[in-house]
């Protein structure tokens, strides 16, 4: 039987996704992080580690929230969250709230004063009414970034309306206000500093919600911004491990990137400390981590395009009825056809096309009759302003006309280890270790999460 005490302890889940372990305590050792040290000094804490040969987030993250591994959950990409049949840790909760804000392919079942903001990426997740003006200012922005990279103005003034009606900060906006005018004069060097100022934005919201009169019991907060960090300047953090290494001047532009993106999410955990109080379990999760990439040196790097436009590609490729596309991370979307019929001849045409000599234009996955993801097989360094591709009927088409190239290159790979802390908020409980101690297998994060909560399982 729960006491008083134990049925009102509430959980901030901070999901900061693929953090390095290694590189968290470097920093710690350089003075750079004093929030992550005070929550490691007062938690227990754990490497994290998956056995599965498909390293995705989108997979780890429904694993942690389910306590399940991806041979029983099947989630294998991201905006599938509609699949998931496993209920998650917080759905043991009977009447009382939760506040989720952007955890990745979470399927939302609560019927009560709950709040649920899905993921950038699940297009088919439909987020709470109170938060979608905010949810579709934060999916444009993060959905156009690599691609137009334009904003459509009534949706970021609906965003900028709500903003200010819940918990806007006003050091945020002088943030977001600095940045904006930064781009503005032209520095090369400002854009991806957008992705901490949209963790500010989300996090005012989430920290309004959590004092809230709703009093959600789980509060859970996801950031992306290091894991993009990590993918893109891997090479200019630590060039000295790569053959084919950035311009020295990028290197210097770019060296501090990465430490960049820890000392912010270190801001956020001191914030959310603050906001924590008395009774509140503060957990920090990362699913998975990161390491360098070198896989694709012999092929010039991983450096990418996205398709420009989905439905001129397809008129070009000879697909009679056009898919609707989703832009998905990185070089990646889904598409999806109205039909079986559409879906596989969209698939046959999509799958025949092929560079001038002779390779595949697309890699393709996730079939499933009518919806499959896709991103460009080639690289920057495999063309130039002359190559052409191969529709199914042997035209040639200018390969330019179809494609952009990505500002930059990949050169960071998901790793099986993450870490995981769990700071209980009751003193006699918390852990006097102040190192990675543990090895704790992913499926075995839900359960922490739980006897944080004290739930009767």
């Amino acid at each position: 039987m729960l006491t008083p005490a134990q049925r009102n302890r509430r959980l901030i889940l901070l999901e900061f996704n693929e953090l390095c372990p290694q590189l968290v305590d470097r920093f710690i050792d350089e003075g750079a992080l004093p929030n992550f040290k005070r929550l490691r000094d007062a938690s227990e804490t754990f490497i994290t580690h998956t056995n599965e040969e498909l390293l995705e987030p989108w997979i780890q993250w429904v694993t942690v929230h389910t306590g399940v591994p991806f041979s029983e959950h099947g989630i294998k990409d991201l905006d599938e969250a509609e699949k998931v049949t496993h209920n998650t840790f917080w759905d043991g909760l009977a009447e009382e709230n939760v506040l989720l804000m952007s955890p990745m392919n979470v399927k939302f079942r609560r019927r009560n004063q709950s709040l649920f903001m899905p993921d950038p990426w699940a297009a088919s997740q439909i987020p709470s009414a109170e938060l979608e003006p905010f949810y579709n200012f934060v999916r444009a922005a993060v959905n156009s970034h690599a691609r137009t990279d334009h904003l459509d103005l009534t949706v970021a003034a609906k965003a900028v309306r709500f903003l200010a009606a819940h918990g806007l900060r006003l050091n945020t906006l002088a943030a977001a206000l600095q940045q904006l005018l930064v781009e503005k004069l032209g520095r090369r060097d400002a854009k991806w500093r957008r992705a901490t100022i949209l963790d500010r934005l989300l996090w005012d919201v989430f920290a309004h919600f959590w004092r809230g009169p709703r009093r959600p019991r789980v509060g859970i907060f996801f950031s992306n911004a290091t894991a993009h960090y990590q993918h893109k300047y891997w090479s200019h953090y630590d060039p000295s491990i790569f053959s084919l290494k950035p311009e020295a001047a990028e290197i210097e532009t770019y060296r501090n990137v990465i430490r960049f993106g820890y000392q912010a999410h270190d801001r956020l955990i001191g914030k959310a400390m603050a906001l924590a109080g008395a009774g509140t379990a503060i957990a920090l999760c990362t699913a998975l981590s990161q390491q360098p990439m070198l896989d694709y040196e012999l092929r010039g790097g991983k450096h990418m395009f996205l398709v420009k436009d989905f439905a001129a590609l397809q008129t070009a490729l000879g697909i009679q009825t056009a898919a609707r596309a989703e832009a998905l991370m990185a070089e990646e979307s889904w598409l999806h056809f109205a039909s079986q019929a559409d879906g596989a001849a969209g698939y046959r045409k999509i799958s025949s096309a092929k560079t001038a000599d002779g390779r595949a234009l697309f890699k393709l996955r996730g079939f499933d009759g009518k919806s499959f993801v896709l991103g460009c097989a080639v690289f920057a360094s495999e063309v130039d302003a002359h190559t052409t591709i191969v529709n199914a009927a042997g035209a040639s088409l200018p390969f330019h006309k179809y494609f952009l190239q990505m500002d930059t290159v990949t050169t960071a790979k998901h790793h099986p280890d993450g870490l995981f802390w769990i700071m209980s908020g009751q003193p006699s409980r918390r852990a006097t270790n102040t190192g990675f101690a543990e090895t704790l297998p992913l499926t075995h994060v839900r359960s922490k999460l739980e006897q944080a909560l004290a739930f009767e399982t």
